[in-house]
């Protein structure tokens, strides 16, 4: 091979990436937080929703701390409703398909046109009812065995206290899963980043992790000999879970963690993670 042929096969290979451009089309793949709707009722929902959350457990907890499996068995539909109500009035459904009735609804003049927008304005809220149905059934039928299972795993009694971890699990399913299901439905992609906490912070990711964060912080009393009743098992796990709910659903909307995303610093020498912080999504 002549040296002319030789330097023409080298240009003509592509030029390698460098560490900066890999990252930021690995940032381009990844999804964009989510945002509360625009309109003024989700809104002013999304500030109300935390403090119902908070006043609900509130006027449970001395019910909890007498009787916790009765209680919470009783709580189940009560926060079942109010996180259907919040999906609804104030997240993005997850979409099916790019195409959307509404974008043929602008053509009726007069009557017809105001019967039109109308009959598209009761299609669309009809059609979040069922992704809310299905964003409250899914995390109790897979959420809260696999829940249950990390708390035992965790330490919980598994012959003595059954009942009271699924219904602690069931509680932080409703409280974790349904905005996510709701918002990303079976999005292959969006699941991944989630089970790899590689998440945009958003209130709907916030409350996720929080949830997570709380209830391992609860379980901190339980062991501790302060003879207390309220330190009965699952007592301040579920009382951290609702806590960090409430709090990561305000935090994750604040400008200081909103589209921050996880990023584990990894090692030079063996590529392992060797640390983490937040980054900033740039497209947010």
């Amino acid at each position: 091979m002549t040296p002319q042929s030789a330097l023409s096969t080298t240009s003509s290979l592509p030029p390698a990436k460098s560490p900066s451009t890999q990252l930021q089309h690995q940032h381009q793949q990844q999804h964009p937080p989510t945002s509360i709707l625009r309109n003024p009722t989700a809104q002013t929902y999304a500030h109300i929703h935390p403090f119902l959350v908070a006043g609900f457990f509130t006027l449970r907890f001395r019910a909890l701390v007498d009787d916790p499996t009765t209680a919470l068995v009783s709580g189940l539909p009560v926060l079942a409703a109010l996180q259907g109500v919040y999906v609804v009035l104030c997240l993005p459904a997850a979409r099916k398909s790019s195409s959307s009735s509404s974008s043929s609804s602008g053509g009726g003049v007069g009557k017809s046109g105001g019967l039109k927008r109308k009959n598209v304005e009761e299609t669309a809220f009809a059609r979040r009812i069922v992704p809310a149905l299905l964003s409250l059934f899914l995390p109790l039928v897979l959420g809260t065995p696999l829940l249950s299972l990390i708390l035992i795993l965790s330490g919980a009694p598994i012959t003595t206290h059954l009942p009271a971890t699924l219904l602690c699990a069931a509680h932080m399913s409703l409280l974790a899963g349904t905005s996510l299901v709701y918002v990303h439905g079976t999005e292959g992609s969006a699941w991944r980043e989630i089970f790899g906490l590689a998440r945009a912070m958003d209130a709907v990711w916030g409350g996720a992790v929080g949830v997570g964060l709380g209830a391992w912080v609860g379980a901190v009393p339980i062991p501790l000999d302060w003879d207390r009743p309220w330190q009965e098992y699952p007592i301040t796990i579920i009382a951290g879970a609702y806590i960090g709910y409430i709090v990561g659903c305000m935090a994750g909307r604040t400008p200081l963690l909103y589209g921050r995303r996880i990023q584990f610093a990894e090692d030079e020498a063996g590529g392992e993670s060797a640390g983490a912080g937040l980054e900033k999504d740039k497209k947010s």
